[in-house]
């Protein structure tokens, strides 16, 4: 078994900040554009006013209101979002993608639900969640890991778009 360290020994939260004038919607993020059970993000209706949370690509974002609903997306993009998600930033030494799978695990989303404060809007506990335990691993394992999983996600991504492909025209024969 490896050994495991603390998610703050890996990773900060952003402090940068941002014009919501200089987002678009296609890049504003809030909880409610982040999509359940960690299926990434979709274009906001809302356009963002005021300071927002910058992000940047390689960023880990992760609602933080309702645990639960496990909302979580690796930056693929520069924008900025609500105070509501997180971002979280890859410390030296971190590969930010393996960082982004040690998150993307279902007892992560718990860890957080057990710090989380409140009942019909939990939030949880940006303290609590830095104490998250993530596999420690040498740089260039943890890049091999990403990679790996990252060609898995690419080809499942692939098969899902073919299947909504087929599926639109099987609509349309029928």
């Amino acid at each position: 078994m490896n050994s495991q360290l603390q998610l703050n020994k890996a990773a900060f939260y952003s402090e940068d900040r941002i014009n919501g004038s200089k987002v678009s919607r296609d890049c504003f993020v809030t909880t409610d554009s982040m999509l359940q059970d960690k299926n990434g993000i979709t274009t906001t209706p809302v356009l963002p006013k005021g300071s927002l949370i910058a992000y940047s690509e390689g960023d880990i974002l992760v609602g933080n209101i309702r645990p639960y609903l496990k909302k979580i997306w690796y930056a693929d993009r520069k924008g900025g979002c609500s105070p509501d998600v997180l971002v979280l930033k890859a410390k030296p030494g971190f590969d930010p993608k393996f960082l982004y799978y040690s998150l993307f695990r279902d007892d992560f989303f718990r860890h957080m639900m057990k710090g989380s404060k409140g009942t019909k809007m939990p939030r949880g506990d940006k303290s609590q969640i830095m104490r998250f335990h993530i596999p420690e691993i040498d740089f260039t394992d943890q890049q091999l890991i990403a990679d790996a999983l990252s060609s898995l996600d690419a080809k499942i991504n692939l098969d899902k778009r073919i299947n909504a492909e087929l599926d639109e025209m099987a609509k349309t024969l029928y």
